[in-house]
């Protein structure tokens, strides 16, 4: 009995030492395996021997080590890119700033910190708490843009130029916004640069300022040789040959051609000045219509063109300065009598839409191609080969009238097939 109970504990000892030995390497594996899960890439599991277990281990540490050296080499990486990316921002004299997809702000460079105080610091909630209240306003304005899915915001010209306080001082800066996308195509942050034009605004100014000087120049001399021109024409000085009166009457056109040229640059500068006041009115829409026929009906009957006036609401009201009004009237009927041919039509219309009242000017004239419908609106710009040509000002003014009445203006065109310029009023407000 005692050799039996004496055997038994034996076995039971090398058993016990046996089952230790065999579950160690699959201890240091299990141990190594959860360190490396949590970050540790330089554990390793310790196991001696040559038998299926042991291999497994330095098989297992072979890839530990991989695993250790592409993690140095990747954040090695990512820093490097993060770097090279700040110091090409930081290159950049113009604020820039960079938010997430949750619309938090996640890099600014250093113009953005030293000119409008943009700070990441500031915290996710209130990114903003250092800037100013207009500054605040546009990067969200931006930011917004980008976000909601509108894609990227390129300004129209120096009209889209914002005044902002700075640590220089109030300067001009352009918005523009860009999308930031990942490899997938799939939106995941917004860059906003603005972009300090104020140098190019005081050149644009200036250019301006000399542009009506020039043009008020003209003007005197200008409408002495017109009087002087018309006085010879009507024969005040005495009878005119044939050949003369032919010569005094080009002279003539010429002379209303410039005068129209002083006259809009003279309104650009007064304009771009702010020294435009408008003083809108309750006025009936047939009459707006009417009297742009009744002003340009000579004119089309010498040119063998149809103008006439289909509204069907004359008695709406508009709010509209008369005259300024008529002003845009006067370039989209002129216009469209230019471009036309003989036995072509000129036809103004009216329609109700969104509260506002749309006015339209459909001719059957050569149209205008696409790529130049936006453009042709901007200043000094002329579609090519498109006829006769004036400074390239008139729908640019045409334009700013209109926006000035809080309205919007546009042309729906195909070459060949003719124009359609329209321009919107906002109706009366009877209420009010």
């Amino acid at each position: 009995l005692l050799v039996s109970t004496f055997l038994t504990r034996r076995m039971l000892l090398v058993s016990t030492f046996l089952t230790r030995r065999m579950l160690q390497p699959v201890s240091a594996l299990s141990e190594a395996t959860r360190k490396i899960g949590e970050g540790n890439f330089d554990a390793r599991a310790h196991v001696r021997g040559n038998d299926e277990l042991a291999r497994l281990a330095r098989d297992f540490n072979a890839m530990a080590a991989r695993l250790a050296e592409y993690r140095k080499s990747s954040l090695g990486d990512l820093l490097q890119a993060h770097l090279s990316m700040q110091a090409a921002i930081d290159s950049l004299p113009d604020p820039v700033a960079i938010f997430n997809i949750d619309g938090n702000l996640q890099n600014v460079n250093r113009a953005a910190e030293t000119l409008i105080s943009l700070r990441t610091d500031g915290g996710a909630k209130e990114p903003f708490k250092t800037v100013d209240a207009a500054t605040r306003a546009v990067l969200e304005r931006m930011r917004s843009h980008v976000l909601s899915g509108k894609g990227a915001f390129n300004p129209r010209g120096f009209e889209d130029a914002v005044q902002l306080p700075t640590m220089l001082g109030d300067r001009y800066f352009l918005p523009r916004a860009t999308p930031v996308y990942e490899s997938r195509g799939v939106i995941v942050g917004a860059t906003v640069l603005l972009q300090d034009v104020t140098r190019l605004r005081r050149f644009e100014e200036l250019k301006n300022d000399v542009v009506a000087t020039i043009a008020h120049e003209f003007r005197t001399p200008l409408t002495s040789l017109r009087m002087a021109v018309h006085l010879c024409t009507e024969q005040v000085a005495g009878p005119l040959t044939e050949k003369q009166a032919e010569l005094l009457h080009a002279a003539r056109e010429d002379c209303d051609r410039l005068q129209a040229m002083v006259d809009d640059l003279l309104d650009m500068s007064r304009i771009e000045s702010g020294r435009v006041e408008l003083y809108p009115l309750p006025t009936p829409t047939g009459v707006l219509a009417e009297s742009a026929v009744e002003q340009f009906k000579a004119e089309a009957e010498a040119k063998g063109v149809r103008l006439s006036a289909d509204i069907t609401i004359p008695e709406v009201k508009v709010l509209a300065d008369h005259e300024r009004v008529g002003h845009v009237f006067a370039n989209l009927v002129g216009n469209a009598l230019r471009h036309t041919q003989r036995d072509g039509s000129v036809t103004l219309g009216a329609s109700v839409a969104n509260g506002a009242v749309r006015f339209t000017v459909t001719d059957t004239g050569k149209g205008i191609p696409k790529e130049y419908q936006e453009r042709i609106f901007e200043k000094f710009f002329q579609v090519p080969e498109s006829g006769p040509k004036g400074i390239g000002l008139g729908l640019y003014i045409a334009r700013e009238i209109v926006r000035g009445h809080g309205g919007d203006i546009g042309v729906e065109s195909e070459p060949g097939k003719g124009s359609a310029f329209w321009f919107t009023l906002p109706r009366e407000n009877k209420s009010a």
